[in-house]
């Protein structure tokens, strides 16, 4: 299996929203997805036009399976650290559970993240938490209870801060 990563180009929407509209990982991760103009709004302006993100594809072979990115986190709750920087990653549900996410993800976090970087988390998705403990990410939720929007939530880090 040969797993690479790309810049996500908008031709990768319409691949990407089937992802992030299945209703098992929806479930998964506590995500309401977003319509597809919502969808495209967000990428267009949110992440493609922003120069502090990072959008990378996870392609197998010449087969786009998901996406992982970085942003620096604007929401008030950080604004006592504004250079908080999360990570965020979405695997096809047909790629899960072969190791694909925690490869990418390892492989992300070493061409692209020289700092600490932080995962919101939802508790019921033990595969996304292998995978940010994998790749050297610890809980740190009771270290930032301002930053917990909901119960479900846990906030993981790698590197110090």
């Amino acid at each position: 299996m040969n797993i690479s990563l790309h810049p996500i180009t908008e031709a990768d929407l319409d691949i990407l929203f089937e992802f992030e509209n299945d209703p098992i990982a929806n479930k998964m991760a506590d995500f309401v997805p977003r319509k597809r103009k919502a969808f495209n709004l967000h990428w267009q302006q949110k992440v493609l036009a922003n120069e502090k993100a990072i959008a990378q594809g996870i392609w197998i072979d010449d087969v786009l399976v998901g996406n992982v990115l970085s942003w620096i986190n604007t929401d008030a709750a950080a604004k006592s650290d504004p250079q908080m920087r999360l990570v965020g990653y979405w695997i096809g549900r047909e790629h899960w559970g072969k190791g694909i996410a925690t490869k990418a993800v390892e492989m992300f976090l070493k061409q692209f993240i020289s700092s600490p970087v932080f995962a919101y988390i939802n508790k019921q998705n033990e595969g996304s938490v292998a995978v940010a403990y994998a790749n050297g990410f610890f809980d740190v939720t009771a270290q930032y209870p301002q930053l917990i929007s909901k119960d479900s939530l846990r906030l993981f880090r790698r590197g110090n801060v």
